[in-house]
């Protein structure tokens, strides 16, 4: 594949990469090096070497990664706190309040067995095409990227959801008045990810590489000028990641510091074409479920702290990159979901 970009601009940052063969959930990384790193916004995609890629997508939708510092509760019932939508379900069909969970969002892939062993170039995603493309917060933070190796294929977990009923969660999460698709809360259990590289300090765009005229005029974040731009993560030429011919490996986005209205869509279909993989995610505490919500008492309560807890990635930056990916979220899965990407190599 071969062509030509133009850039709006390009970034650079200090990053700081992490180096292990380590089982994530095990001992934690230590910090090896740092260098320049580069990040690039545009509107059409980098066509260089790429080996890998999937590009279809859907126009609905706000899958985002987020590390927002607000709360948000899931629930639609009375509540002594102001909630919104839908809890998720027991086997019973009893619906459960939650707080809507932050998370790091990824793709798993397979590096075809065609093809030499070549090192990791750059990692290419699309922001999405939804009504909360770019939240206020977001633009200037710095984001991570973590490469992973996956071990396994993992077994089908189908939530103890059958093609007789509805899931127990997923789009359109009204189980009381509309059917959600049995495969909607699947999951994968028994996969294996190993971290092979984490790159840090990358800067996300701000507004005026959006092409908005300065960084302090508000932005709503549907605006069209935010929908369907490329990001392009490229890894410095010191980095040792070498892609292996029939090997699966994951990359995963983050939003390094937690704060007020951080997050970003990617563009995705929630049950995509791709055969090599399908996207991944960390959500919260990695429980799943998260911890009930109790809506009679507030988020201050005590009887709470343990659910507000489990909405938040740890703060600790090696604990959180340590846990274990899981398709599981709530109220969706990312088992099926595949978001558009380009894996490009030297």
């Amino acid at each position: 594949m071969i062509g030509f970009l133009a850039l709006n601009n390009l970034k650079k940052a200090v990053f700081v990469f992490l180096i292990g063969e380590l089982v994530l959930g095990g001992c934690s990384p230590s910090v090896s090096s740092s260098s320049d790193q580069i990040l690039m916004l545009s509107d059409t995609v980098r066509m260089g070497n790429v080996v890998v890629f999937n590009e279809g997508f859907s126009r609905e939708g706000n899958t985002s990664v987020a590390n927002d510092s607000s709360v948000s509760i899931k629930w639609s019932g009375e509540s002594v706190e102001e909630t919104g939508g839908f809890g998720y379900f027991t086997k019973e069909g009893h619906e459960v309040a939650y707080l809507k969970r932050n998370r790091d969002l990824g793709q798993i892939f397979t590096y075809p067995d065609s093809l030499s062993a070549k090192q990791l170039k750059s990692v290419t995603v699309r922001l999405g095409f939804g009504s909360n493309v770019v939240r206020e917060g977001m633009y200037g933070q710095n984001i991570s990227l973590q490469f992973l190796k996956v071990i396994g294929n993992g077994t089908l977990n189908n939530n103890g959801s059958d093609s007789t009923m509805s899931a127990l969660h997923g789009f359109p999460h009204n189980r009381y008045s509309e059917a959600i698709a049995h495969h909607r809360d699947d999951y994968y259990e028994g996969l294996e990810f190993k971290s092979i590289e984490v790159f840090s300090g990358y800067q996300f765009p701000l507004k005026k590489d959006f092409g908005f005229d300065n960084d302090t005029v508000a932005v709503s974040p549907d605006h069209p000028d935010l929908k369907g731009k490329f990001l392009q993560y490229i890894v410095p030429e010191t980095s040792d990641i070498i892609l292996e011919p029939g090997k699966r490996y994951a990359f995963m986005l983050m939003i390094d510091e937690i704060g007020e209205d951080r997050g970003f869509t990617l563009a995705n279909w929630s049950v995509g074409s791709y055969a090599g993989g399908h996207g991944i995610r960390r959500e919260g505490n990695g429980q799943f479920p998260p911890v009930p919500f109790d809506p009679s008492k507030l988020l201050s309560d005590s009887a709470n702290e343990l659910a507000v807890k489990s909405a938040f990635l740890s703060s600790d930056f090696k604990e959180r990159i340590n846990l274990m990916p899981g398709t599981n979220g709530y109220p969706d899965v990312c088992t099926y979901r595949d978001h558009v990407f380009y894996i490009e190599t030297d």
